[in-house]
């Protein structure tokens, strides 16, 4: 017990030594772009627990990486905003902080970024921080987040909008006023756009029937007979296909088919 003890200790004591350090680096302007980089590597992977990330903040090590994504700097950017969506997740204190130093804003207008890196760390640390935070979602939806959100589903880069819908799932899942805001704006019809039938899992369409799902619920969208008639087909091959029915849970979507079907128009 002694030994695992001092181990631990060390350990610790180890983690801190090297924050430190990188911290300590990124406010060196003589090094070098890669090394920054190797410095906020250190951190995000110094800074996976609620514990950790409150003593970042506190002790102030989160305003060189605010200045490097509010500035911003092209180069270290997105590895900033991925260290603030880790450090935000399902962490109250972290998520007030961002939310008090305006942060929610400047994610949003990048989460349709062309830098693909930047674009998809964008909606994961807007992800973070709306999350069962009403202030977050409140001030998301507020600076034109819904807009912004469902921009992404035209990205060319199909792992923003993988992330995008997942995203528009999630909070259309838990929050009813975000889906009927998301379902005015037709996102149902964006995603109807999107559904191809495949022979085999893929990614984008898991994400888009997940997305659809949720905003099917109490809900009716306004979409054309003809939109009717091709999403039913494609939906219908979907269902019917053996082989995504194993790694999909498709029978949720046999409502969403009756939905769109039967929606007005």
């Amino acid at each position: 017990k002694t030994e695992f003890l001092q181990g631990a200790l060390q350990s610790m004591s180890m983690t801190v030594d090297e924050v430190q350090y990188a911290l300590a680096n990124l406010k060196n302007d003589s090094i070098s772009i890669a090394e920054k980089l190797e410095c906020l590597d250190i951190i995000r992977d110094n800074i996976d627990d609620i514990d950790a990330a409150n003593s970042f903040v506190k002790v102030g090590g989160i305003t060189t990486l605010l200045e490097y994504i509010k500035t911003p700097n092209r180069d270290l950017r997105p590895q900033s905003i991925y260290i603030v969506a880790e450090m935000a997740q399902n962490n109250e204190f972290c998520q007030n902080y961002f939310l008090n130093e305006k942060l929610i804003p400047v994610l949003t207008s990048t989460m349709n970024d062309t830098d693909v890196d930047l674009a998809r760390g964008s909606i994961y640390a807007v992800s973070s921080l709306v999350q069962n935070f009403p202030a977050g979602l409140k001030e998301f939806l507020r600076t034109n987040g819904v807009q912004q959100i469902l921009s992404c589903l035209s990205s060319k880069h199909s792992s923003v909008y993988i992330k995008a819908a997942f995203l528009i799932a999630t909070l259309s899942s838990n929050e009813n006023s975000f889906r009927d805001l998301v379902n005015k704006q037709n996102a149902a019809q964006i995603l109807l756009s999107n559904l191809e039938a495949k022979d085999e899992y893929d990614d984008k369409l898991e994400a888009t029937l997940y997305a659809l799902s949720a905003l099917s619920l109490n809900s009716k969208w306004k979409i054309t007979p003809t939109e009717q008639k091709a999403s039913a087909a494609i939906l219908k091959q979907i269902i019917n296909n053996k082989d995504l029915s194993d790694t999909c849970e498709v029978s949720s979507y046999e409502e969403m088919l009756l939905l769109i079907i039967n929606s007005s128009h």
